[in-house]
This record gives structure tokens, sequence and C-alpha cells, in this order.
């Protein structure tokens, strides 16, 4: 069974898709620590829960879009560079670091799973869950609200 890794890394190949690359395990888990730290109500806790979304600290928006990728796509820009965290059924999560264009490409091109982004800083948090929901938290609700 392949994983959502191979996955992505096979869209990546072959699409050619630039600007878009896993990061090694020891180059990650302080942006997980960060981001649970930041937007999530247990802290480093809740990352052993397999979905994050269900745990992100109030306030936030969420609403449903109609696309989600054309959403997204308003919400980041092309090129500037994010980190992507891509959440595999069982719990797993691979972060990635990549641009916006990339992201929105890659997302386009592979089945649905849910995702989190945030900028570099991990000052807002995107995230779509399984059930198509858009949940912003931070600065970037006010970007949207001034979209």
């Amino acid at each position: 069974m392949n994983t959502l890794r191979h996955e992505i890394n096979e869209v990546i190949s072959s699409e050619k898709i630039q600007g878009l690359a896993f990061l090694r395990m020891n180059d990650w888990q302080w942006i997980m620590d960060k981001l649970a730290d930041s937007f999530l109500s247990q802290g480093r806790q809740s990352l052993d829960r397999i979905w994050l979304w269900d745990s992100i600290k109030e306030p936030f928006t969420s609403y449903q879009p109609g696309n989600g990728i054309k959403e997204l796509n308003s919400l980041l820009s092309e090129s500037d560079s994010y980190w992507f965290i891509a959440s595999d059924e069982d719990g797993k999560y691979w972060v990635l670091e990549g641009t916006g264009k990339a992201i929105v490409r890659v997302l386009s091109e592979t089945r649905y799973f849910e995702y989190y982004i945030t900028n570099k800083e991990i000052s807002w948090l995107i995230c779509e869950n399984h059930h198509g929901v858009m949940v912003l938290k931070g600065s970037i609700e006010s970007e949207r609200d001034n979209a």
C-alpha cells in the first residue's frame, strides 16, 4: 500500500512541481511543536490526536467553501513559502516546505486528504478537514475578510 508521502512524491515528480519538498524528522519536529503550542487546546499533547482540527483553540473561523482548492488559492501567495502538513488517515503527519503555487498544484493532483498550512512565523493556520470544512486561525482570518 502506498503512503500519502509516496503519493505526494509521485505527483511532485510526474507533474514536475518545483518548490515543494518533504522535511527530515530533525527538521520538522519543532514546527509541529510550535504549531501545537500556538494553536491547539492541549498544546503538544494534542499531537497524539488523529484530527488536529478538533483541538484548535477558540476563537477561529470555520466555513465550507464550494471549492477548497480555489479558496486556498485565494488565501496563499503563489510565491511565498509555507509549512504544509499532510495528514494521513492513521494520524501520521508529513511536513513539507513549499510555495503556495506548489501546494495548490499538489492538492489539485492528489486524492483528498486533510491538511494544515502555516506561514513561516507560525502566526496563523489554515486547515481543511475531511468534511470539507476550512478552518482559519490567527491573522489569516483578517486577510480572508479583506480579500
